[in-house]
């Protein structure tokens, strides 16, 4: 008897040397340290089938070694990947897809169901004459809440109601911490002011105030939302539910066309798209993993928060801040489902395949688990702060800089100069000239530019707008730049530029990912253009129809 807490990590050292102890002395026969030939019996027609690869790897050139050779049959006829590629033997292939087939003929799902089944119920013998315990009366902890968690009608409005909270929590719990960056970096911003006599125009100053600081620091401002969402889709996983949520999203997914598996990468990509799009290898098709890869970009991801953390207070009340968060969540999630029916029903026809996944007991996650995975994904966003948007905001103070207008049209006054400046730039020129095409949603060429940074990193259009409107050298709490937004637009156009920073152009990094797991340019050149175009329609249909409502 060994006493062990798994999740506390108490014990496992002496459990894992119990375990060598027992299996791990193998000599090549099979058998185990002390001459036993562990062994699950998976059926008689599983192991008719299992005996027939296991003659046909002997009889190989190339098979596996004696005490193996069973742990491959029982892969092959499990379809592994990794083990069918192994073998460079058509003949063995083919003969474990023929048997594979026979059992999924003879039994009542695929033949890794079967399997798997078979395994759970040998598991499941050996703990019962194992372990000890006292016999439970009626329904545990996990049934009960799952009777409302998973319950067909209230499982969907429980979810919602879950992401609403957390949405919610993400922006009530951040203010107060977002308030205290915004004090250190205007802080900051004007020691750095300091060193040059007030009033002058230097390059250098200009660089560090409004590209640097302006940019890098505008973006690490909305940090403490960052860690709290990544905070509260950690408890999410460690606690069961979101395993509950796919099963509860996989009816209304599989509709649509959307595999039930990939709810996994869905919910990966409101942290990063590029992991999402890498984790879309779990599902078993290529149709389902190029569904899942070209909707993806929808799900707002963690470097779209800075854009909504900007905009919102900017353009909400207090009170409404969480509901607008919460809609432009739930509008990706809806518009990724539509494109999803859209792409079945076009370019990916066909049967969608069964969705199994293992419900583990609700617990309650370590500090240690919901830590590293905080830590983890916040430190990767301080990273792209530090590389990728450190560089992008020295490359748009450039374009928004140079080349600087004639001293003698150049007007005095601060406000006027910096705007002068601004248009006469290659920023500014690039702006204008894609303002036909802005003008619809409501947007200028300031909005236009910055829009075109974010092809870098997403959240790189807020150190844009701030190196647009020059807000590092505007006050010490860098809160100017909302006020600027708020004199600049209209509530309508604030929620216009959230719509279509949600659905257009992925980052240049989403793209490489996608062509990277698709094998083609087609599908990454696709989803860029594609959604950039619904982008527009959709933002264009909304401003326009705002308009019209007398929301201007």
């Amino acid at each position: 008897m060994i006493p062990a807490v798994g999740s506390r990590g108490h014990g496992l050292d002496e459990v894992l040397a119990a375990v060598i102890e027992v299996v791990g002395h193998d000599g090549g026969d099979g058998r185990d340290g002390r001459g036993r030939e562990p062994r699950v019996n998976f059926g008689p027609e599983v192991e008719a089938q299992i005996d027939l690869l296991v003659e046909r790897l002997t009889a190989a050139d190339s098979g596996p070694p004696a005490g193996q050779r069973r742990w491959h049959a029982v892969k092959l006829l499990e379809r592994d990947h990794e083990v069918l590629g192994s073998f460079s033997d058509s003949e063995v292939t083919s003969s474990a897809e023929s048997a594979a087939a026979a059992l999924d003929n003879d039994g009542p799902g695929t033949s890794d169901i079967t399997i798997s089944r078979q395994r759970y119920a040998y598991i499941d013998t050996v703990c019962r004459g194992a372990v000890r315990g006292t016999a439970r009366s009626g329904d545990d902890l996990t049934d009960r809440i799952d009777r409302v968690a998973m319950h067909a009608f209230w499982g969907v409005p429980v979810f919602l109601g879950l992401m609403y909270l957390v949405f919610n929590l993400t922006f009530t719990l951040g203010a107060p911490l977002m308030g205290v960056l915004e004090l250190g970096i205007g802080s900051l911003a004007s020691t750095v002011s300091g060193w040059w006599p007030e009033g002058a125009d230097s390059p250098l100053r200009s660089l560090l105030i409004d590209g640097i600081i302006g940019g890098v620091g505008g973006v690490l401002v909305f940090l403490p939302n960052i860690v709290l969402l990544f905070l509260a889709i950690a408890v999410l996983e460690g606690s069961g539910y979101m395993a509950r949520a796919a099963f509860v999203m996989d009816r209304f997914m599989s509709r649509v066309g959307l595999h039930g598996k990939s709810f996994i990468p869905l919910l990966i990509g409101f942290g990063c798209t590029v992991p999402a799009i890498l984790a879309t290898r779990t599902l078993e098709t290529r149709r389902d993993r190029l569904i899942t890869m070209m909707v993806l970009p929808l799900m707002s991801c963690g470097a779209r928060l800075p854009i909504y953390a900007l905009i919102i207070p900017a353009f909400f009340p207090q009170r409404w801040q969480g509901p607008v968060l919460w809609c432009i969540y739930v509008v990706g999630i809806v518009l990724a489902l539509g494109v999803a029916r859209l792409l079945r029903r076009s370019f990916f026809r066909g049967e969608t395949t069964p969705f199994l996944m293992e419900l583990p007991p609700y617990r309650m996650p370590t500090a240690g688990s919901l830590l590293a995975q905080m830590w983890t994904r916040s430190w990767l966003y301080m990273k792209k702060a530090g590389t990728v948007i450190l560089g992008a905001s020295i490359i748009l103070w450039v374009l928004t800089s140079y080349p600087r207008p004639p001293v003698e049209v150049t007007p005095q006054d601060g406000a006027a100069r910096d705007a002068a400046a601004m248009s006469y730039s290659v920023a500014g020129r690039v702006g204008r000239a894609l303002e036909p095409a802005l003008a619809p949603m409501g947007f200028d060429w300031r909005i236009g530019t910055a829009l075109i940074g974010a092809f870098a990193a997403k959240e790189v259009f807020v150190a844009q707008m701030g190196i647009v409107f020059a807000v590092g050298e505007v006050d010490e709490t860098s809160d100017a730049l909302r006020v600027s937004l708020r004199r600049a637009y209209s509530p309508l156009v604030g929620f216009c530029i959230m719509l279509f920073a949600l659905i257009a152009t992925p980052c240049m990094a989403t793209v490489a990912a996608t062509r990277q797991e698709s094998g083609s340019w087609r599908w990454a050149l696709l989803q860029f253009w594609g959604l950039t175009l619904l982008a527009w329609i959709l933002t264009v249909l909304v401003y326009q129809v705002g308009v019209m409502l007398g929301l201007k």
